[in-house]
C-alpha cells in the first residue's frame, strides 16, 4: 500500500499533464462547469468563485455548496472543495475552500472573493488566496498568499466576454529551485441563444503550459432538467454532463475524459436560502 502511495507521488511529479506542475495550480471546480470543459470565464453562477469571481456578481441568495471530483478513478487524486456566497447592499462576498491530493501529498486553497456590479453591463471580482502545499518526509509544509481578479462585461444583448487572471504577481511557494505558482489567463465569449442554449469559446494560457481552447454547451431540456457537453484541446479532454434544479437545490453531474489517463467523475450540490 505504501508503494503503492509513493507511486501516485511519483507520477504527479513526473507526468506532465493539466494538474502536475508546479505546485497548487488553480483548479477549477463546480459540476455545471465541469461537464462544459470548464469553459466557464463568462458564466454569472454560484462557481463563479472558482472561475472568475466577476460572475458572482448577481447573486441574490445567501448559498452555499460542495464539490467533489475522483481524478481517474484514484482516490489519492480526488479534490473536493466547498462555497459560500454572501449578497450585500455593497456587493456580493464569497468564501472558498479546496484540498487536493491524500495524506503524502496534498495542496489546498483557501479564498475571501468580492464582487459588484457597476451599470447594466459591467462585473468585476477580487479574490485573496492562501495556499498550501505538503509533502511527507523532508519536504514538509510550503505556503503562500496570492490574489486572482476578473472582468465580464455584456457586448450586446445576450453577448458576453470575460476576462481572468490567477496569480499575477507569480508568488513564490519555495525558496528551493524558486518555485512559483502559476499565472494562469483565461479570456472568453458567451452567447445565450436562447432560454435553452449557451454557447462558451475560451481560451486558457498558463505560463508554464501552452495555449489550451474550450468549447462549451449548455441545453435546458426543460425546467428542471439540463444537459451539457465541452471539447479541450489540452490531452484532448471531453467533457459532458446533466443538472437538475429542484427549488432551492441544485444537483450537478458531470465526467470529464483524458485521452491518456480515462474519465473523471465530479459532482456538485448546491442550496440557496
Amino acid at each position: 500500500m505504501l508503494i503503492k502511495k509513493y507511486s501516485i507521488i511519483i507520477i504527479i511529479f513526473l507526468l506532465n499533464i493539466d494538474f502536475v506542475y508546479p505546485a497548487n495550480d488553480n483548479y477549477p471546480f463546480g459540476g455545471r462547469q465541469a461537464g462544459m470543459a470548464n469553459a466557464a470565464v463568462t458564466l454569472y453562477d454560484f462557481w463563479a468563485v472558482s472561475h472568475n469571481q466577476a460572475g458572482l456578481a448577481l447573486e441574490d441568495n445567501i448559498a452555499a455548496g460542495v464539490y467533489y471530483e475522483n481524478r481517474f478513478g484514484i482516490k489519492e487524486l480526488g479534490m473536493s472543495a466547498g462555497a459560500f456566497v454572501l449578497p450585500t447592499g455593497a456587493g456580493v462576498f464569497g468564501f472558498s475552500f479546496t484540498y487536493f491530493g491524500f495524506s503524502l501529498y496534498n495542496e489546498s486553497k483557501a479564498g475571501l472573493a468580492y464582487s459588484r456590479q457597476f451599470g447594466d453591463n459591467l462585473s468585476t471580482g477580487l479574490q485573496l488566496n492562501y495556499l498550501a502545499a505538503r509533502i511527507a518526509e523532508d519536504y514538509g509544509a510550503k505556503h503562500s498568499m496570492t490574489f486572482e481578479m476578473g472582468a465580464i462585461y455584456e457586448l450586446i444583448p445576450d453577448l458576453y466576454v470575460g476576462a481572468h487572471v490567477f496569480n499575477p504577481v507569480k508568488a513564490k511557494i519555495s525558496d528551493y529551485n524558486d518555485e512559483r505558482i502559476p499565472t494562469i489567463i483565461r479570456f472568453g465569449m458567451s452567447y445565450i441563444f436562447s432560454e435553452q442554449v449557451i454557447v462558451i469559446l475560451e481560451t486558457e494560457k498558463d505560463i508554464y503550459k501552452p495555449y489550451s481552447f474550450k468549447l462549451g454547451i449548455e441545453y435546458k431540456i426543460a425546467d428542471p432538467v439540463y444537459v451539457r457537453g465541452g471539447i479541450g484541446t489540452d490531452n484532448n479532454q471531453n467533457a459532458f454532463g446533466a443538472g437538475l434544479h429542484l427549488g432551492n437545490f441544485r444537483i450537478d453531474v458531470s465526467a470529464s475524459y483524458h485521452s491518456v489517463l480515462g474519465y473523471s467523475p465530479q459532482f456538485s450540490f448546491i442550496y440557496e436560502f
